[in-house]
């Protein structure tokens, strides 16, 4: 497998992992009937999701630097 296409799905896996500590946080808000997933527009649970998805790096669950990390949750926020 060529290193571009394991950058590839690391940077994948790194936005999934992400999308699922959102939902879980309550951030993020997913459409059974759509499948998109969205921002829930709340101050505090964005606050969570960042110190959770931190938390979760720290810890060793979720691969990448630190500003991948913020680059991730605010992308997910901000979608």
């Amino acid at each position: 497998m060529s290193q571009v296409k394991r950058d590839l799905e690391e940077h994948e896996d790194l936005l999934m992992a992400i999308e699922a500590l959102g939902i879980e946080e309550k951030a993020l808000v997913h459409d059974e009937d759509t499948d998109e997933v969205s921002s829930a527009e709340d101050e505090q649970a964005n606050k969570n999701f960042y110190a959770r998805a931190f938390n979760e790096w720290a810890k060793g669950n979720i691969a990448g630097d630190a500003q991948d990390i913020f680059d991730a949750v605010t992308a997910a926020i901000e979608d």
